[in-house]
């Protein structure tokens, strides 16, 4: 058992292989944050749970375990007291990489009040924005670029020189295969709702004509006078009275169990509207102009499920099925359940199966024009406010605050070369196109 005294040499001799604490220091961070572990740990990017999840998920082998060094140094070391008589600045001759071009960073917008939503270039122009400040975003932002803009501008405030990183390949291509699945089902939703409205409103219109010819022909109306002189009268006063007393009752229980299960069923689909935008927004930050991007393919056969979204890039072709439900779920190995009042209920369709069906549905949809390619499969958990739990997941599951690492964590190597990747990116377009032109045929 080692005491808070462990030093660093103690734990080079402790670990079985051959990595020492200065090599683990020099291990590059995930690639969208390719730094040395050593400086991120020194800037406290690198804290404890970020070190737990690449000591147990990071593909990359020396990462994982230097990782492991780095958390076992966390535990362990204490704060020693330093005493400093002079307060004294010494900057290194080379300069510091940094993970942001410098204009990025200053056109970012600053995420807290008051200056919400100002550039972070003009705030520290004008000194509006202290270190202390910089510090706080840099390790509280939700943001990525926000953090990295804060860790630069930072630097550039300490005139310190920096090294921006070399001209990224561009942005992530997005090819959309048209409306989502969530979007089709609110309009389907809102057709519904209209048609039943339009046939409660439509026998009314009915009732109130059907009243007026007999008056026009002779016959009794609805006066209460004329109705209670003549069998016909009293009848068709009945069958009136009978006609809006269907109606209201009718409208009564439309409105309390079917209108608001409708509302409700719209509000779902539209909170998973937003789990799947919040999610491409991660996505667009991370990933750069090597990966394609594309949304709601809707793959030819029997099956009409959709792939919410399908990544293709050096590291391999992924399908992300995205959830973003309300209330508390867990994920044991493939079964899915959520809470109810008292206990656990099994959830009907497990997005660990739809992500795997997807997956071979669209290696199959490849293999057809003889391209041979293994396609993994991810669930992206979007729901920041209840988050999931989730236990030897038999699919990946992503969370959304730690997509962005997971990505990093997938691009680590190039497994895919770029005539395959050309022609899964072709394939995958003209796919979506067909879908398009055919919606824009429908629509004519």
């Amino acid at each position: 058992m080692t005491t808070p005294s462990t030093t660093k040499t103690d734990f080079q001799h402790q670990n079985n292989s051959s990595m020492t604490y200065d090599d683990a220091r020099k291990v590059l961070w995930l690639r969208n944050y390719p730094r040395p572990l050593g400086e991120l740990y020194d800037e406290g990017y690198l804290n404890q749970a970020r070190l737990e999840w690449a000591a147990e998920k990071a593909y990359n082998p020396n990462l994982r375990q230097a990782a492991q060094l780095l958390l076992k140094q966390l535990v362990t070391e204490k704060p020693a007291k330093v005493v400093v008589s002079k307060p004294t600045f010494e900057l290194p001759a080379s300069a510091l990489p940094i993970g942001i071009p410098l204009e990025q960073a200053r056109t970012t917008p600053w995420p807290f009040p008051p200056f919400k939503g100002q550039p972070m270039g003009m705030l520290v122009e004008t000194r509006q924005l202290s270190l202390k400040d910089f510090g706080y975003a840099a390790e509280n932002a939700w943001g990525e670029r926000v953090r990295q803009a804060a860790v630069a501008l930072m630097l550039v405030r300490l005139n310190q020189m920096v090294k921006e990183p070399a001209p990224s390949a561009g942005f992530v291509k997005v090819v959309s295969g048209g409306r989502s699945y969530a979007e089709w089902k609110q309009m389907q939703i809102n057709f519904i709702q209209g048609s039943i409205l339009g046939a409660i409103i439509g026998a009314t219109l009915i009732g109130l004509i059907w009243s007026l010819t007999l008056r026009s022909t002779g016959h009794p109306g609805l006066r209460l006078s004329e109705a209670v002189k003549s069998p016909l009268g009293i009848t068709t006063l009945i069958i009136a009275i009978f006609i809006l007393g269907v109606e209201v009752l009718g409208g009564f229980l439309f409105d309390r169990f079917v209108i608001k299960k409708m509302d409700k069923q719209i509000d779902n689909y539209r909170q998973g509207q937003k789990g799947e935008e919040r999610t491409i927004e991660v996505i667009l930050q991370a990933l750069d102009g090597n990966w394609s991007l594309f949304r709601n393919i809707l793959l030819p056969g029997r099956n009409k499920a959709d792939l919410d979204t399908v990544l293709v890039g050096p590291s391999g072709v992924w399908v992300l099925e995205i959830k973003n439900f309300t209330g508390e779920y867990r994920n044991i190995g493939e079964q899915w359940e959520y809470r109810g009042k008292k206990r656990w209920n099994p959830y009907k369709k497990s997005p660990s199966r739809q992500a795997q069906n997807g997956a071979a549905r669209l290696g199959n949809f490849l293999r057809a024009d003889g391209i041979d390619q293994w396609v993994d499969s991810a669930v992206v958990w979007a729901n920041q406010e209840n988050p999931l739990i989730a236990e030897n997941p038999s699919v990946a599951v992503w969370s959304l605050d730690r997509l962005s690492d997971e990505l990093g964590n997938v691009w680590q190597d190039e497994k895919v070369p770029p005539a395959t990747r050309l022609k899964i990116v072709e394939k995958l377009t003209k796919l979506c196109q067909r879908r398009d032109q055919t919606l824009k045929n429908m629509a004519e």
